[in-house]
């Protein structure tokens, strides 16, 4: 979309018609470049393609087309027809199939509403959250939860009134210049079409996410920057100060009540506990593309050792497992069997109990050395996601990953962690954000009181 974008630009506002030409002929090569050099570079690291991995693009689009949610990736439309044996062709298909089913369910009223749905869910809130809290840093003993973990919520609110100022004066700017008939700058032109091309495609195409929205982020930017290059900010000032200076301590009374109402009426953010997980081991998430499920033959254990540094753990083990009753795979004739899971506390000489799903009960795994099993108790060989396979991969110099013994590009999906209740805010970071906003205002009132001394109208004299 980007590219096409700047096609547009060329088109529109080259100079003359060498110059397109050569502009054009330089973003081709350099696309041809790209695509060909990353073609070589796979080939030289010996990447394979694998067609039980390879997902269609349709699988995305019918996920944004998911009138339960809206538009998001979810995990039941994430794995609709990721099952393995299945090719690529396969996939496509029967997505497009589910596709066509979506859209006839569909209104123009009701689609348009979901399109809505999809740009509030990625645009409204201004700092992503998805996928980006929980994050940790440190070494396999000392997990440290991440600043967008402990400061999340109070940078979300906090940063609302940026990103609102960052919006609106970005379509000003765009529709003084449409309104007046002004010419626009050809970067600024490029960034709209940036903008539009993105917000197009995600909303009205693929599934989405609040992260997707960091493409527009350097294009709104840009267009900002012009906008506060061209706005008279000094001038405005002035004439609205005039305005506002004989009521201006009204004004500061009547925003001073609205940010005391706000501040009580979102108390409770400060008071209310909810449950929180502090992870102390994290093994990866099941492959996000879908994978050849790791067969584990009949009658075999698989054993993994780890460590746990802290007491009052829960251990969540992914446990699905199944079995294909036809030797054809594409028949995808399933009986979904349960791995056995057994887990020892080695230090401790204890066994921790685990239940079918593959979770043990609350604030069970104390500190010290463990042994996981995980065993294939049918006489057939039975097909799991609990376990990824990173094939050459190297995972050996990260000590926070631990691979099966003896099979090094085996890894189980698994989470160790203490549950606490813990509030969204804390009383610290929510005094804090309201006592800045106070002082802003402050700030604010005593520029208009003083305008005249900071702001001379006379701007010549700045």
């Amino acid at each position: 979309m980007i590219i096409i974008a700047l096609l547009i630009t060329i088109v529109l506002m080259g100079q003359t018609l060498r110059q397109k030409f050569v502009q054009i002929s330089i973003l081709i090569a350099t696309v041809i470049v790209v695509y060909f050099g990353s073609s070589v570079i796979q080939t030289a690291q010996r990447y394979e393609r694998n067609n039980q991995v390879v997902t269609p693009a349709t699988r995305y689009i019918n996920m944004g087309l998911n009138p339960n949610t809206s538009g998001q990736i979810d995990g039941n439309d994430a794995w609709l027809y990721e099952q393995p044996g299945r090719t690529p062709k396969e996939k496509n298909r029967l997505y497009l199939s589910s596709i066509k089913r979506r859209l006839l369910n569909y209104s123009v009223g009701s689609l348009s509403e979901h399109f809505l749905k999809k740009a509030t869910y990625m645009y409204g809130t201004g700092l992503t959250i998805q996928d980006f809290f929980y994050w940790y840093a440190g070494n396999k003993n000392n997990l440290e939860e991440s600043i967008l973990d402990r400061f999340g919520v109070t940078l979300v609110n906090g940063f609302q009134f940026f990103y609102i100022l960052l919006s609106v004066m970005t379509f000003v700017f765009l529709w003084r210049h449409l309104k007046n008939k002004r010419s626009i700058p050809p970067v600024v032109l490029f960034s709209v079409l940036g903008v539009l091309g993105v917000c197009s495609f995600q909303v009205g195409l693929w599934e989405v996410r609040d992260r997707y929205s960091l493409l527009a982020v350097p294009f709104t930017v840009f267009i900002f920057s012009y906008a506060l290059a061209e706005l008279d900010i000094v001038g405005w000032i002035s004439r609205f100060g005039s305005v506002l200076k004989q009521d201006v301590i009204r004004y500061f009374i009547i925003s001073t009540g609205l940010l005391v109402f706000g501040y009580l009426s979102n108390y409770s953010l400060t008071t209310q506990l909810v449950e929180k997980n502090n992870v102390s081991i994290h093994q990866p998430y099941v492959a996000y593309a879908g994978q050849s499920d790791v067969k584990i033959k009949a009658h075999d254990k698989l054993k993994i050792t780890f460590d746990v540094e802290t007491t009052g753990n829960t251990g969540i083990f992914y446990n699905s497992a199944y079995s294909i009753s036809s030797d054809s795979k594409s028949q995808q004739v399933k009986k979904y069997l349960p791995l056995q899971i057994s887990l020892m506390n080695t230090t401790l000489h204890k066994s921790i109990e685990v239940d079918s799903n593959g979770n043990t009960k609350a604030n069970t795994m104390q500190k010290g050395k463990y042994v996981l099993t995980l065993t294939n108790p049918t006489n057939q060989a039975i097909y799991t996601q609990g376990i990824i396979d990173i094939g050459k991969a190297d995972f050996s110099f990260n000590s926070l990953y631990r691979s099966i013994s003896g099979h090094p590009e085996l890894m189980p999906v698994m989470t160790v962690a203490r549950s606490s209740q813990n509030t969204l805010v804390s009383k610290k970071q929510y005094n804090a954000i309201f006592t800045l906003l106070f002082v802003i205002l402050c700030i604010i009132t005593y520029m208009f009181r003083k305008k005249d001394k900071i702001l001379p109208l006379n701007k010549s004299k700045i």
